[in-house]
């Protein structure tokens, strides 16, 4: 089911791309990879490089300039930092900074402490959420806009899937909606398939602003 929705939606109006969205591929190779993740190793590589300053002491982020990365899929965690590695994400501030702290990682780095991330708990709900309007768009999408309810892949409660499907719930409702911004503006365009550009294209203001809002009240719970 999620395949299909997901091959319609591409399917929709591909935009041009120079280049691979992502230089991830998930081979049995990839995958057995974030799966020997030591979470161990990984908090102390999070106390080594500071982790803590920006996205919290045990990646539940405190302020809205940085995502929460606590209970992130390690597949997910794997994936961006290597995009960050290979400059895809590098075009603001905060992208920049990201690329230069991943570049000194190694992959078994990126695997550890995405290991240690995923053993961490949902950050807190954030607001009080419940727009009819987006969880209409979570649990059903709109077939009319060809958008495929976010629970396909974000999970029945916001909270990702393996492989490289990020968790929502209990995210900051800005640092959501500035990542829907950015892939409906076409500047962040590291999603495979174009997915998310496509999904984000056709979301109003007022559509961003519900979903995230709805997806940062959820409980972690």
């Amino acid at each position: 089911m999620k395949r299909i929705i997901l091959i319609a939606t591409a399917c929709f109006a591909s935009p041009a791309l120079s280049e691979p969205s992502t230089n991830v591929a998930w081979t049995a190779d990839t995958l057995n990879l974030v799966r020997s993740g030591d979470a161990a190793r990984g908090a102390e590589i999070n106390d080594a490089l500071a982790c803590s300053s920006c996205h919290g002491a045990t990646g539940a982020s405190s302020n809205n300039t940085w995502p929460s990365l606590s209970g992130q899929p390690a597949g997910y965690t794997f994936k961006i930092m290597k995009d960050y590695q290979d400059g895809k994400l590098a075009n603001s501030h905060r992208g920049e900074l990201m690329t230069y702290l991943a570049e000194e990682m190694t992959d078994q780095d990126i695997v550890d402490i995405g290991a240690y991330f995923a053993a961490q708990d949902l950050p807190a709900a954030q607001g009080e959420g419940g727009d009819d309007v987006a969880r209409l768009l979570d649990l059903l999408g709109d077939p009319e806009r060809l958008i495929p309810p976010c629970s396909v892949c974000h999970g029945n409660e916001g909270q990702g899937d393996f492989p490289d499907y990020p968790a929502l719930a209990g995210q900051s409702p800005e640092y959501l909606a500035r990542a829907l911004h950015e892939f409906k503006s076409g500047k962040r365009e590291n999603d495979v398939y174009a997915r998310m550009r496509l999904i984000a294209a056709q979301l109003s203001d007022e559509d961003i602003n519900a979903l995230a809002g709805y997806f940062a009240a959820m409980s972690a719970e």
